[in-house]
C-alpha cells in the first residue's frame, strides 16, 4: 500500500521515513530511495538524486518499500512517469512513500493511490485538504501537533497518534 508523509520543514517526516527504512531493510525488505540530497544515513539497497535514474531502478525491481522525498518537487517535475509509480508501482509489489510538506504539492492521481497516511504539523489550511480528503474531521488538529508528533491512518483504519522523538 503507498503511503504520504507530510508536514512542515523539521517536523520529523524525513526522520520518520528513515526510520521506516531501516526496519524494512533489518528484515531484509529491499527499500529504494529517491532523495535530492542523497543523504547518506538513509539505510537502503539503492539511492540517486537523479529521477531518471531512480525510474529505471524502480521498474527494473520488484517488490520494495520505495521512499520519494521532496516528492513535491519529483512528482511536479516528472508527473508522467512518477505518476505511474503509484498507479502501476504496486503491481510490481512496491510500497511507495511520497515525502512533502505540502499534499497538493503531489499530483492528486498519485494522492488518491496513497491508503496511509502519516501527518505531522502542517498549516491549517493543509489540514483542511488531509481532513477532507481523508474523511477525517480530527486531522483538522494537525496544525497543534509538536515537533516530532503525527498522526497516523488508513483510509479505512482508525486514526492514532504517535511520537518520532
Amino acid at each position: 500500500m503507498h503511503g504520504l508523509i507530510l508536514g512542515m520543514t523539521e517536523s520529523g517526516k524525513t526522520m520518520f521515513a528513515k526510520e521506516l527504512a531501516r526496519q524494512f531493510k533489518a528484515r531484509g525488505i529491499g527499500v529504494l530511495v529517491l532523495d535530492p540530497l542523497n543523504d547518506p544515513e538513509w539505510q537502503c539497497d539503492f539511492i540517486t538524486s537523479d529521477p531518471q535514474e531512480f525510474l529505471e531502478v524502480f521498474w527494473d525491481s520488484k517488490s520494495c518499500m520505495v521512499f520519494i522525498d521532496e516528492a513535491g518537487d519529483s512528482v511536479g517535475r516528472f508527473n508522467n512517469e512518477m505518476r505511474e509509480t503509484s498507479t502501476k508501482g504496486r503491481h510490481w509489489g512496491h510500497s511507495v512513500f511520497y515525502i512533502s510538506q505540502r499534499a497538493t504539492l503531489i499530483n492528486q492521481t498519485v494522492r488518491d493511490q496513497c491508503g496511509q497516511l502519516v501527518l505531522f504539523n502542517s498549516s491549517l489550511e493543509d489540514c483542511k485538504i488531509h481532513a477532507n480528503e481523508w474523511n477525517r474531521p480530527e486531522l483538522k488538529s494537525g496544525n497543534i501537533l509538536a515537533k516530532g508528533e503525527y498522526y497516523q491512518c488508513g483510509r479505512f483504519t482508525p486514526l492514532t497518534k504517535g511520537r518520532v522523538f
